[in-house]
């Protein structure tokens, strides 16, 4: 390991605790705060609170004398910024923008989108917004699970070491030089001596490898053994406009711009993306797309020497969907028994109640049959955060995410790959295999000027690249990055640099090299560069 250099906080500078106690007959108390100062110790009526830092590991241990439900949790570290710092906050999922930006910038929530644009397409849905405050002005930024303080060389890491247990949040107030450690709380009351390890972080400072090694090497987790993948998906090439003859006629053009390619080391997928059914109901798939069904189509992908892998969202249905008019009740709802939206896709989009016993029945059925029936041997699973959109059933919403990720990998089982989409990143580590880290990218680079003015988890070319550079080092050690898809093809509106830029990126810092493009079409020109592209991405990996 590269030796780290001297932490730069030697202990939280003030931490405070938001609580209520709870009485024998169930009544709750008043919001009580304590406001601690260079305090490791402290001891009230209701709670006792244990700080512990041994130079690489800051932690808080909260033991309740009373039944208490924590309110809050939050821990403060003095740093003082300079002009020149830059810091990277890890957005809250898959698609939510990550960047370096300087310590003194802002950040925009949505309070700007008119509200009948909020109310129309749920687009609070998609990140943060519901249950996180954007305001403050210039100098204020957040993420989650983990953030770098960068200046000159010296990489200032802190990361959770736990979000199974709830998310972690961090901000930064550079006007303020604070950086402030935000712990989700349990959505249930502790009761009497149940210590509870509420916030357990990293602080470390070195190099970039060294900081992230480190990271994960005290979080105990590592990336599931994988080869990269190189190939093909359906879902800019048609979007949900799919049959069986337009997927078989991919197929082949596929294996021809495979033809004489090196790929020993990597595999080759063949990716049939949303469009085989409605959203929701998975085992009914079109059969006037697809009279054979899907199995057999997944045995002529294998044939042609592809891993076969199928798109789905396990944990959400659209409004039109058999699933939603037969089992309402399976839908997640809100405290006034409304049902989640988890978005404004397809014919609307719900939230599934992944503790529901028949939820988790039907999620298994679906995995199981897809892998042992159809013979598909990768799952992109896609809209994940649907499954912590609203805490419930006792538990917040990193314990539902985790939750939910472990259903999923039980239900797929070990030997299926798993590429995971829309999902807050930290619940992903060692999860799946692989993993999206930006959002989706476009036909064109960044998207119409009004669409610019929303939310953080928009389409957008150079918004994906962005990600696939911000968060390269997640890439073996988390999982393998999924960056999205590159085109080379010229029908869509992105200059010739900008695709091969796209193109080398992906091959520099993911783990997943895919296509949308008619690979049948391809000339020399293009077929060299892709083949270049997979030389480039087998000899890092090797």
């Amino acid at each position: 390991m590269v030796e780290m250099e001297q932490a730069f906080w030697s202990h939280p500078s003030r931490y405070q605790v938001k609580y209520r106690a709870v009485s024998d007959g169930g009544d709750i108390g008043p919001l009580c705060t304590l406001v601690l100062e260079n305090c490791p110790t402290y001891v009230t009526q209701d709670l006792s609170i244990l700080a512990r830092f041994d130079g690489e590991v800051l932690s808080f241990e909260v033991t309740p004398l009373v039944p208490v439900r924590l309110e809050a949790f939050e821990v403060q570290v003095e740093h003082e910024f300079d002009r020149m710092e830059r810091v990277l906050l890890n957005g809250y999922q898959s698609w939510s923008t990550t960047e370096w930006l300087s310590a003194f910038a802002g950040m925009r929530g949505i309070d700007h989108v008119p509200q009948q644009v909020k109310d129309r397409y749920f687009i609070g849905q998609l990140g943060d917004y519901q249950f996180t405050d954007y305001g403050g002005g210039r100098s204020r930024q957040h993420g989650y699970s983990y953030a770098v303080l960068r200046r000159q060389d010296v990489y200032r890491l802190v990361g959770s070491l736990n979000e199974r247990t709830g998310f972690t949040r961090l901000r930064s107030d550079a006007q303020a030089g604070m950086v402030t450690l935000q712990r989700e709380c349990p959505n249930r009351v502790l009761q009497p001596g149940e210590t509870l390890r509420l916030l357990q972080v990293a602080l470390l400072a070195g190099t970039e490898d060294a900081v992230y090694d480190r990271w994960f090497e005290l979080a105990g987790i590592a990336a599931r053994p994988v080869r990269p993948l190189v190939g093909y998906s359906s879902w800019y090439r048609h979007y949900g406009d799919i049959d069986h003859a337009k997927l078989e006629s991919d197929l082949e053009g596929a294996q021809t711009a495979f033809s004489g390619v090196d790929t020993e080391g990597a595999t080759r997928l063949f990716q049939i993306d949303d469009g085989f059914s409605k959203v929701g109901d998975w085992l009914d798939v079109d059969r006037v797309k697809f009279p054979e069904g899907l199995a057999s189509l997944a045995g002529r992908i294998r044939e042609a020497g592809f891993l076969p892998g199928l798109w789905l969202a396990p944990f959400v249905c659209e409004k039109e969907s058999r699933l939603a008019a037969e089992h309402p009740d399976w839908l997640l709802r809100d405290a006034a028994g409304e049902a989640v939206r988890a978005g404004f896709h397809w014919s609307g989009s719900y939230a599934l109640d992944t503790l529901n016993p028949e939820v988790r029945a039907y999620v298994r059925d679906v995995l199981h049959t897809v892998v042992r029936e159809w013979g598909f041997g990768l799952l992109k699973l896609d809209f994940l955060y649907a499954a912590c959109l609203e805490p419930h059933g006792g538990l917040n919403r990193g314990e539902l995410m985790a939750d939910g990720m472990q259903l999923l990998r039980e239900a797929a089982g070990e030997d299926c790959l798993l590429d995971g989409c829309g999902v807050p990143l930290g619940s992903a580590f060692g999860a799946v295999d692989y993993c999206r880290i930006g959002c989706d990218v476009g036909l064109d680079w960044d998207d119409k000027p009004h669409m610019r003015l929303l939310h953080r988890e928009r389409i957008s070319t150079k918004n994906s690249m962005g990600n696939t550079i911000s968060r390269a080092p997640l890439d073996g050690r988390a999982f393998g990055n999924d960056p999205d898809v590159f085109f080379l093809r010229d029908d869509v509106q992105l200059t010739v640099k900008q695709r091969r830029t796209l193109l080398e990126n992906d091959a520099r810092y993911g783990s997943m090299l895919l296509t949308s493009d008619d690979m049948g079409a391809w000339g020399a020109a293009e077929r060299d560069l892709f083949a270049t592209a997979i030389r480039t991405l087998l000899a890092r990996r090797g």
